[in-house]
């Protein structure tokens, strides 16, 4: 099953690299592409290795990336809104 989220992952970083190229170049798209692409290397090393990648120090990792992922979001869409 993990294989499957991997490509999910790599399948949605590359539509946003896509979108971001293609239509309109948002920062935000980018930010968003490198996330996804962070998310399919962790869950390809957690497929692969014998390592839990989502228990212990390297879940909070994941953790920590995931909500500086969000918080980047957040400040996105505030700043965004602001400027209309």
């Amino acid at each position: 099953m993990g294989y499957l989220y991997t490509v999910v992952w790599f399948l949605i970083a590359g539509y946003l690299l896509y979108t971001a190229i293609r239509r309109n170049r948002t920062p935000i798209l980018f930010i968003l592409s490198g996330f996804m692409v962070f998310l399919g290397v962790w869950e390809l090393i957690d497929t692969i290795s014998d390592v839990n990648m989502k228990a212990g120090t390297y879940g909070w990792i994941y953790r920590g990336v995931a909500l500086v992922a969000l918080i980047a979001c957040l400040v996105w869409m505030v700043l965004s809104r602001r400027n209309r």
